[in-house]
């Protein structure tokens, strides 16, 4: 469809065609309401009624509406006159780059002017999230002073920003988005875009380029008769040197548009605008590039390191004092540049830990696959993209200097396992010692020995049987690259730190603490002054940090997800798992005869249910819940969560009227009774007692709960809640069950755990604890008590669909009751049901992850 000379649309009244522009037509326009006049782009008539290219062209409007840069066009309306849509814009007096490079090469001032410019408008779509995904000379426009405008964002993609630099717009989605689509303008693609792979803000780059190229040479880097065969060139080719076509061109250019043009994304610029400085560098010292030294140097190599080229500048200035800033900036670029990320692992499911074998090209990780029990091993090779598994089922936990494997082997994921050693060639693993914690081993870097973790609570072992650190909680650890010390991760009063002692047992020092949560190992670097590792402040996800030895963090990688450290090479590279959490809190009301979905924020998790199945005691700790955890209530019937408190969930009382929860408060875990309606908050004091999990009894007077004092020392005990002192029932070392109703309904009894047994102790504190036999804390878990007191609902780790059974206390009789559905591989769950057993609420998390090699951190 023609639009003729003056005719309206909106506002607007049409002058004369400027030509084709991305999918639609360009005209010149003049606003009737402020005289000026402005560039109409029309959609054609035989294409407003596509949806899928209207999304586009929405699409490009938005995205370019949301920048505000000299180099990039501005959007004055987007608008539509019954049914032909347009976007009002910015009319630039000049020529397209297209129509520039048809005469041939260009002077190098000017090409670095518009390249420089180029550059500096897409590194502010870049800061912002946005790809741009078809730059080529004709959506550049070049006006007759000079500026660059960069047009037609219609393939613009929204991404995460490559800076802090928050983005304004919403995010975008397109069909035409998804992985395998190739998407652009043949001849310009990247070899990522032209292979239908997913891209960043580098595949720009590779295009900004094909247009140095086709500026500096007056021909098309990549062109061929077809554009099967041109996006084969691009993939696979590389384009005649520059220096052949044209010698005089400057070394230095060369170099950034070989950079440019490097087929991985990786050996391109980190950020686009360290390449705007270096153009923009280059064109304001041009005389001092193009010295006579330029002769001195041939075309580098494309594929270097950052070493190469700084020794490279360095012969230079030495022979001619060429480019002096141009070093500079290498170098800082250099020392700043963002780490490089390559997927190792493409299974579904989650990986368990992941180690480098000596000379750090292979790599062995176990992996949880989605629909299977336990875990698989499995060897890869950093140039290879399989995976092999061995024969034998097991995680590692780490690989001898002489490629000799520790292992853990279990059925589930869970608190212990054996330990067993293999070679990395094959064979039967010889199994050493059980009860060693997940990721609780390490060989001696200059012996044969391994230190282990073990116990209940965990203590480190070096050698096996010598305690170094007793109480040392749930946590990892790893030997110094001299052998000299090891750095662990242990519990102090509900938070985690960082620890290291000698391999003798002396020395004890925290380096970091205060940290919510912990994950994989704590890596040495090469030179042993320096620790890697993952944790999260209150509030947030799993980061990558290190820390000097004197205990000063900083953050080395931040990604959306959680970051799971595995191991450190000699080399600086590490092994990184990025985890995916897929939480869920559903629940089956009184009287209901389909679960509903509770969940409220990100990570909702039950911690109580009422005994009438009516409400829900959640506990929100993740981004969602702000600078820590909270605590709200929910009703069953699916009505909006009301935030009590700060804090963790541990119970609700028996009229609804009072949840407990958990805080930190002077270095220690603190009791607080909240009511669920009006009124204050009450404060539960015990004096040198830090606790954790807790229930009210039947009558709502008393509550039960576990704690450690002041020696390290767990207990459970019963307290009144008018203040009465706490009193100890049952041995030292028990634990209540945990996430459940713990006391019987009768109110004589309550479940425990010790050293990896399930016990029924007196409320009263009187007689011996009585012993479930055929229970474990490896298979089973126990959820909550009949309503006759006698018989206790017990879960099997690891089914799916989730199998319920019936344990008699007396008898130790067992019988399946019911199955809840479970279809995802869940690494947490948490049911809580009614006496009867007719309603409940079911928390899970299933964990997705994937294995990753970077480098690049400093």
């Amino acid at each position: 469809m023609t639009i003729p000379a003056g005719a309206r649309l909106g506002a607007y009244e049409v002058i004369a065609p400027l030509g084709a522009g991305g999918m639609g037509e360009v005209y010149r326009a003049r606003d009737t309401r402020l005289g000026r006049e402005v560039a109409l782009k029309v959609l054609p008539e035989s294409l407003a009624s596509d949806r899928d290219r209207l999304s586009r062209f929405e699409q490009e409007a938005r995205s370019a509406s949301a920048l505000n840069h000299p180099n990039i066009v501005t959007i004055h309306e987007i608008g539509r006159e019954g049914d032909v849509p347009f976007i009002a814009m910015e009319l630039v007096d000049g020529k397209t780059l297209r129509e520039l490079v048809v005469s041939g090469p260009m002077p190098v001032k000017r090409i670095l002017g518009i390249a420089a410019q180029i550059a500096e408008g897409l590194a502010k779509a870049h800061g912002a999230g946005i790809v741009h995904r078809d730059l080529k000379p004709e959506n550049v426009m070049v006006s007759k002073d000079a500026f660059v405008k960069l047009l037609d964002f219609g393939l613009a993609k929204l991404t995460e920003p490559e800076s802090g630099e928050a983005s304004a717009m919403p995010t975008l989605a397109h069909p035409e988005t998804r992985p395998g689509t190739v998407m652009g303008t043949v001849g310009y693609m990247s070899p990522e875009q032209a292979s239908g792979e997913p891209l960043d803000f580098r595949s720009d780059q590779f295009s900004v380029g094909s247009m140095l190229y086709e500026m500096a040479t007056g021909q098309r880097a990549f062109g061929r008769k077809t554009a099967a065969e041109t996006m084969s060139a691009i993939i696979r080719d590389e384009p005649e040197p520059v220096a052949r076509l044209r010698p005089d061109f400057p070394v230095a250019v060369r170099w950034i548009l070989d950079r440019c043009l490097a087929k991985e994304p990786d050996e391109r610029y980190a950020s686009t605008r360290d390449l705007a400085r270096d153009l923009a560098g280059l064109r304001d010292h041009l005389s001092e590039a193009s010295s006579g030294a330029e002769a001195l140097l041939a075309s580098p190599p494309r594929r270097r390191s950052g070493s190469r080229w700084i020794a490279a500048a360095l012969a230079l200035a030495a022979a001619a004092g060429v480019v002096g800033w141009l070093l500079a900036r290498e170098t800082s670029t250099t020392t700043s540049a963002a780490p490089t990320f390559r997927r190792l692992s493409f299974l579904r499911g989650g990986i368990g830990n992941a180690r480098f074998a000596p000379g750090g090209r292979t790599v062995v990780y176990g992996a949880f696959p989605a629909g299977e029990r336990g875990v698989r091993l499995f060897l890869t090779q950093l140039e290879s993209s399989e995976s092999r598994p061995f024969d034998f089922r097991g995680d590692i936990l780490s690989i001898s200097k002489t490629g000799e494997l520790a292992i853990w082997q279990a059925q589930e994921l869970s608190d212990s396992g054996t330990l067993a050693v293999v070679p990395m060639t094959g064979g039967a693993p010889r199994p050493l010692i059980d009860k060693v914690l997940w990721a609780g081993a390490d060989w001696d870097p200059i012996g044969k020995d391994l230190a282990v973790m073990r116990g209940q609570p965990f203590s480190l072992e070096f050698p096996i049987g010598t305690v170094l650190v007793k109480g040392i909680g749930e946590g990892s650890f790893r030997f110094s690259p001299d052998g000299r010390q090891i750095a662990f991760w242990r519990r102090e009063r509900g938070q985690w730190a960082l620890g290291v002692v000698d391999r003798r047992g002396h020395a004890v020092k925290t380096i970091v603490s205060g940290w919510a949560g912990a994950a994989g190992i704590p890596g040495w670097r090469a030179d042993g002054q320096e620790l890697w590792f993952t944790g999260a402040k209150a509030g947030g996800a799993n980061s990558l940090w290190a820390t000097s030895l004197a205990g000063k963090p900083r953050q080395l990688v931040r990604v959306p997800g959680n970051l799971e450290l595995y191991d450190v090479s000699s080399g600086g590279r590490a092994l990184v798992g990025h985890h995916t959490l897929i939480r869920s809190l559903r629940g089956l009301a009184p009287g209901g005869t389909a679960e509903r979905e509770l969940a409220w924020l990100d990570s909702s998790l039950p911690a109580d249910l009422s005994a009438d199945g009516t409400t829900v005691l959640i506990t929100e700790d993740g981004e969602g819940a702000g600078a820590g955890p909270a605590v709200y209530l929910r009703t069953t019937d699916g009505a909006p969560a009301i935030r009590i408190a700060e804090g963790e969930g541990v119970a609700l009382s028996p009229d609804k009227n009072w949840a407990l929860v958990r805080r930190e408060q002077g270095g220690r875990q603190s009791f607080v009774l909240v009511p669920t309606g009006a009124g204050q908050p009450r404060p539960l004091d015990f004096p040198g007692l830090s606790v954790g999990e807790g229930a009210f009894t039947p009558d709502g007077m008393r509550i039960v709960f576990d704690a450690s004092d002041p020696g390290g020392s767990r207990g459970i005990y019963v307290a009144g809640l008018a203040g009465e002192k706490p009193r100890s029932i049952g041995p030292p070392g028990c634990t209540l069950i945990g996430f459940s109703s713990q006391v019987s309904p009768d109110g004589r009894r309550v479940g425990a755990t010790r050293e990896g047994k399930f016990l029924v102790l007196s409320l009263e504190g009187s007689g011996k604890p009585l012993e479930l036999p055929g229970l474990s804390l490896d298979r089973e878990w126990v959820t909550q008590w009949t309503p006759d007191s006698r018989s206790l609902y017990v879960i099997v780790i690891g089914s799916r669909p989730l199998s319920v059974d019936l344990y008699d206390v007396q008898t130790g009789k067992r019988s399946p009751w019911r199955q809840i559905p479970l279809d995802e591989p869940s690494s947490q769950i948490r049911l809580h049901m009614t006496p009867d057993g007719r309603a409940y609420v079911l928390g899970s998390r299933a964990v997705f992850s994937e294995l990753y090699l970077v480098e690049g951190l400093r």
